[in-house]
């Protein structure tokens, strides 16, 4: 299953969120999980086709309004304060309401259920199997070090509230001088930013993502063809394959915010696959731009547990990830139980990530064998558990 369904995922050009070859990708993957007897929907929703929409939503409000600041015009300041806001939520991987302007497109999470089969209701425990089938636009920032990229993030994020300071000041009618030339060279320098974080897309287009996230995806469903077999009579299991990961981890959100509330509570956790392509297994314990994300929860700690024993304590390392998120984000904010694996190398890095480089040439499926022998344990466990 493992090589077949790699191979025929990274046969798509990409698989960019609500192009259609994402629909491709859909109508395979609810096949195949048509085919290991799930009951399968396909959930739409609304999204931006890539980040590239957001970013010039963001930096093209906020230059809208220190390019007008004059004094005594209190909404331009306040349209860059709304815009740098807007940022800071986004960029910090929350809800943005930016993700909801113009313009919009549908986009599909593939949803495979195994339902519990006890007829003790508050016995059933919920299992959720996650990976994004989605596919990211190449990014020149990815060229260099992805270590700096959370520090980069944080600059911007710094720049954009001085930036919306300054503007206020000026509005206030404070004479400085050098104030409007600090405001348009942060002009300058967002507008730099917003070309530099958008030209790979339209050099390149979307990379083929075998590593990013083909690999995620083989791992969920084999992860779900082990379980379903022997799954115990209270466990409803359920696999949701995501898109518009890439866009902001949307379809993560929707699914996260549509089905939360039918959840049991305290007795539901999940698992997120991320790029086990290359690198060595790891169970991440940290993430977050400004905010720091904290993975502390029975699913992740009973990961930790399993790592202290054979065969997983050479194989499985802990580790944090701070180059943007994980769909498993929504669940740490909504309080319910994650586990999220990735691989890393040595530098704390996934090698070739929105990179042309990202095909499944240069895949190594030992991080996606283990992971799976993982995500099996870490479940059995919590299956009684929770």
């Amino acid at each position: 299953m493992h090589s077949d369904l790699l191979a025929h995922l990274t046969r798509l050009p990409h698989r960019g969120a609500a192009t259609p070859c994402e629909r491709e990708a859909a109508a395979l993957l609810s096949q195949c999980l048509t085919d290991m007897g799930a009951e399968v929907r396909l959930e739409p929703f609304r999204t931006p086709k890539t980040y590239v929409t957001v970013v010039y939503w963001l930096i093209g409000g906020l230059v809208l309004g220190l390019l007008l600041v004059r004094p005594g015009a209190w909404w331009t300041p306040a349209l860059a304060w709304v815009y740098a806001g807007l940022a800071w939520l986004y960029f910090n991987w929350r809800y943005s309401p930016v993700v909801q302007f113009p313009v919009l497109h549908t986009a599909h999470n593939v949803v495979g259920r195994w339902p519990a089969t006890t007829n003790r209701p508050e016995s059933v425990r919920k299992l959720i199997l996650m990976a994004h089938y989605d596919t990211a636009p190449v990014s020149a920032l990815y060229g260099s070090s992805q270590r700096t990229f959370r520090a980069s993030l944080i600059v911007s994020l710094m720049l954009m509230v001085l930036a919306a300071g300054l503007a206020t000041l000026e509005a206030a009618g404070v004479g400085w001088g050098w104030l409007s030339y600090a405001r348009y060279g942060l002009v300058l320098y967002f507008v730099l930013q917003a070309v530099m974080g958008t030209i790979g897309y339209y050099l390149h287009g979307y990379t083929n993502g075998a590593s990013d996230n083909a690999t995620g995806v083989v791992a969920a469903l084999q992860t779900a063809d082990r379980l379903r077999h022997n799954k115990p009579a209270h466990v409803d299991l359920e696999v949701v394959l995501t898109s518009a990961e890439e866009v902001g981890m949307l379809g993560a959100y929707y699914y996260v915010e549509k089905h939360r509330q039918s959840w049991p509570t305290g007795k539901t956790a999940a698992i997120n696959f991320d790029t086990l392509g290359a690198g060595k297994l790891t169970v991440i314990e940290q993430t977050g731009t400004v905010e720091v994300i904290q993975y502390k929860n029975i699913a992740t700690q009973t990961a930790r547990e399993l790592l202290q024993n054979e065969p997983f304590r050479e194989q499985v390392q802990t580790g944090r990830w701070h180059t943007a998120d994980f769909d498993s984000v929504w669940f740490v904010r909504q309080h319910i139980p994650v586990l999220a694996l990735c691989a890393l190398d040595q530098n704390g890095e996934m090698p070739r990530i929105h990179r042309p480089e990202d095909t499944i040439s240069a895949v190594d499926q030992r991080p996606l064998d283990i992971a799976v022998d993982l995500a099996e344990a870490v479940f059995r466990r919590l299956s009684v558990a929770l």
